[in-house]
C-alpha cells in the first residue's frame, strides 16, 4: 500500500468509518497487498501517524473522526475480543463522584488477560476478573460516554476492595453512600442495566 492509497482509503474512503481496526480489518481494506507490502505499509503508516498501534494487531485510524472518551470502549473491545470488559475500580468510582481524584489510567475489568496499553484516548489498564457473565451483566450498564459497560457503584467498590484494598481510603464514604442510594433508585424511564 502506498501512502496515496492509504490516504484514499483511511481518510477519504470507506476506512474513515472505522476509527479502530484490527489487522484483519485492514487486510479487508487493502486486499491486493502481499504480506511483505502490507506489513511494510503498516509500519510506514504507524511511523507517519496515520495509524496508531495500540496493541498487537490493533490500530487507531487517525484519519477517522477523533474518538474522545468513547474510544476507550472501542479499543478495549478490539484488544479483548470475545471477552466481557467494563470500566471499574477507581475509574468508575471517580465517574460516580465517590473518589474526588481523577485517575490517570482507565481501569477496565475483563474476563480476558490483564495488561496495560498507551493510547491517544488515554492509558488503559486491564485487570482480570473471575466474575461470571451473569454477574457482570446484572451489575453493569452501558455508558455511551465510554462506549462500553460501566460497573455499578457497588460492583466498582467490590472490585477495588478485591484488587487494591489499599486504595479504599480514596473513597469519600458519605458521598459513596449517596451514590449507592441514587443508583438503587433509578429515575423514571432510566435503566441502569
Amino acid at each position: 500500500m502506498t501512502l496515496a492509497e492509504a490516504v484514499q482509503v483511511l481518510v477519504l474512503g470507506a476506512g474513515r468509518t472505522f476509527p479502530v481496526l484490527d489487522t484483519q480489518g485492514l487486510r479487508t481494506l487493502f486486499p491486493s497487498d502481499g504480506d511483505g507490502a502490507f506489513n511494510r505499509g503498516l509500519r510506514r503508516l504507524n511511523a507517519l501517524g496515520l495509524l496508531e498501534r495500540v496493541g498487537r494487531g490493533v490500530y487507531v485510524n487517525r484519519g477517522a473522526s477523533p474518538l474522545g472518551r468513547s474510544g476507550i470502549g472501542l479499543i478495549a473491545g478490539h484488544l479483548r475480543p470475545r471477552h466481557l470488559c467494563y470500566l471499574s475500580y477507581e475509574s468508575a468510582l471517580a465517574e460516580f463522584g465517590s473518589i474526588s481524584q481523577v485517575p490517570m489510567i482507565y481501569t477496565v475489568a475483563t474476563t480476558g488477560n490483564g495488561g496495560q496499553y498507551r493510547t491517544g484516548c488515554g492509558d488503559l489498564e486491564f485487570r482480570h476478573t473471575s466474575r461470571t457473565e451473569t454477574e457482570i451483566l446484572a451489575n453493569t450498564a452501558f455508558d455511551d460516554r465510554f462506549g462500553m459497560r460501566v460497573a455499578s457503584p457497588a460492583l466498582a467498590y467490590e472490585d477495588l476492595r478485591r484488587v487494591r484494598p489499599t486504595n479504599l481510603h480514596l473513597i469519600d464514604d458519605e458521598i459513596h453512600a449517596e451514590v449507592l442510594a441514587d443508583w438503587a433508585r433509578p429515575q423514571l424511564g432510566e435503566n441502569h442495566a
